[in-house]
């Protein structure tokens, strides 16, 4: 027979079990560019997240009440997976980042830049974009 805080606990242990499932499915599209997928995944997650939070404030008042030594198992799996959730949120987070500066970098590149580039000419004088030096990288 398992306690209130037992049945919590693996409540909580399932939802963080989904919660991984859904950040794979997300860095799985991630890796194959899929971001039309991201949405969707973004509103589980969020709904995933809310659930968390729920069985969490269950978890706490249960804990008040029960710290048998069969839920210290338990708690050690949750704390474990929470672990391991957060830190693929947090890749798959850093990724997204990075993808949002590639895309946006390559819109630059092709509405072209129109503030400086940066480039010098032969004479070490600084060059802006559309100036020889420009020209010249253009048309290599």
């Amino acid at each position: 027979m398992s306690s209130p805080a037992e049945a919590i606990l693996r409540q909580q242990l399932d939802a963080l079990q989904a919660f991984d499932r859904l950040l794979v499915a997300e860095h799985a599209c991630l890796l194959q560019a899929g971001v039309d997928q991201l949405p969707a995944l973004t509103e589980q997650k969020t709904a995933q997240l809310a659930a968390l939070e729920a069985i969490e404030q269950q978890r706490q008042a249960a804990f008040r009440q029960d710290t048998a030594a069969g839920t210290r198992a338990l708690w050690a799996q949750v704390q474990t997976l929470a672990k391991q959730v957060s830190h693929a949120n947090q890749r798959n987070g850093a990724m997204i980042t990075a993808l949002t500066r590639n895309t946006e970098g390559a819109l630059h590149i092709l509405r072209g830049a129109s503030e400086e580039v940066g480039l010098y000419g032969a004479q070490g004088q600084g060059q802006q974009a559309g100036g020889p030096a420009a020209r010249l990288l253009a048309s290599a």
